[in-house]
């Protein structure tokens, strides 16, 4: 009861929203609230406008990138998938050093958040059952994909 009210007092309400967005991603499952709490500080809000562009093929990936509001096209040489809210993508930016595998282009109107890398890994390093957590639903979300 008192974690609640403690919550309540001292999250403001954007944060509740991006947690409750959080809470919903796979990636993210099984974490607690105070850990989502910490995510939830390391994201970065970006907007992009009907077909701006996210970024480009060959070029260096190191963030991930969820989808709050919008649609996202991205296409690879002759085939293109469409993301909506709730979508994330570029996890394999979090592991490993590489570049995007296609091109990323906002649809309509769109509000991502962007996590680094480098911030998660400090994140990692400083609460190890996050990175844990984190790194078992990465290994989950890739063997599907196989």
């Amino acid at each position: 009861m008192l974690k609640r009210l403690l919550y309540f007092l001292f999250v403001d309400d954007v944060l509740k929203k991006d947690i409750v967005l959080l809470k919903k991603i796979s990636l993210f499952s099984g974490l607690s609230k105070r850990s989502l709490i910490k995510i939830a500080l390391l994201i970065f809000k970006k907007k992009y406008v009907q077909y701006e562009k996210i970024y480009e093929e060959n070029k260096e990936a190191n963030v991930l990138y969820i989808l709050k509001d919008g649609q996202v096209r991205l296409t690879e040489k002759k085939s293109s998938k469409i993301l909506e809210s709730g979508d994330f993508f570029e996890e394999i930016s979090l592991i490993e050093n590489c570049t995007h595998k296609h091109d990323a282009s906002a649809l309509k109107d769109s509000e991502l958040y962007l996590i680094y890398r480098t911030k998660l890994l400090d994140l990692f390093e400083s609460d190890n059952k996050i990175g844990l957590e984190i790194m078992k639903n990465l290994a989950s979300i890739f063997a599907k994909k196989l």
